[in-house]
Order: structure tokens, then C-alpha cells, then sequence
């Protein structure tokens, strides 16, 4: 009886573990861009979608291949880094000598709940969506 006792709460604290982590970065997701907020001064950010920016409004993050893709025209961002910690994966990024830009974007864990920010010399935009598994 004790040994069924502790196989059921192993399994159990598996499972818990694993819904935790579901968007840890370890797969690939999908991530809906909903709303972006584009700032040109501190004073002044109008709302807009994706396409506002010239963004996708659907995204695939890949952290294990490190690579952000999604638009039509084949254009790919280059993840420079990720962390975790405090239910956060963190990816972090930068188009220094194309573009001049570095972004970042936090995703929680056991919700997919997104959101990131695009930062220029000019400039950015603070966007918010949801990863879901592919």
C-alpha cells in the first residue's frame, strides 16, 4: 500500500511539474502578436496590431534553435540569449548592425501570456499576445 501511495504522488508531481513549465522554451510555440503600442517620444504611443510594425501576427520562437520566424518574406530574428526565472522565460535579442534594434520578450510559463518591446535610437513599440504549443 505505501509503495502504490508513493508511485501516485511521484506521478502526480510529474505531471504538476511538467503543466508548470509548459512554455519554458524546451518546444517550439506559436505566439499571437494582439496589440502593439508604438512609441515615437515618452509622451506619445498610439495602439496598433503586428502589422502596425511590419510584424507577423502569428510568430514561431524556437529557443533551442534560437531563432524567431514567422513572416512571409522568409525574415528571421536571431535569439542572442534566454533565461528563466520567477515563472518567466526571458529571450533576448538584437539587429545592431542591420537595423540598429534590440528587443526582448517575456513569456509566462504555465500561461503563454507574452509580452514584448522593440527598442531603436528613434523609438519602439511594447507588443502583448499568448504562445500556445504548436
Amino acid at each position: 500500500m505505501r509503495a502504490l501511495m508513493l508511485v501516485g504522488i511521484l506521478l502526480v508531481g510529474a505531471s504538476v511539474a511538467d503543466a508548470a513549465a509548459l512554455y519554458d522554451g524546451s518546444v517550439p510555440m506559436k505566439c499571437t502578436i494582439e496589440t502593439v503600442f508604438v512609441c515615437h517620444e515618452a509622451a506619445m504611443c498610439t495602439r496598433g496590431t503586428a502589422q502596425t510594425v511590419s510584424l507577423p501576427s502569428v510568430v514561431t520562437v524556437d529557443v533551442g534553435n534560437r531563432l524567431i520566424s514567422g513572416s512571409a518574406s522568409g525574415r528571421t530574428a536571431r535569439i542572442t540569449s534566454f533565461g528563466r526565472g520567477a515563472g518567466q522565460l526571458m529571450i533576448h535579442g538584437e539587429e545592431a548592425e542591420t537595423l540598429g534594434k534590440a528587443w526582448g520578450v517575456a513569456v509566462t510559463e504555465n500561461t503563454g501570456a507574452m509580452s514584448g518591446a522593440v527598442l531603436s535610437p528613434v523609438g519602439g513599440f511594447l507588443m502583448f499576445g499568448a504562445c500556445s504549443a504548436p
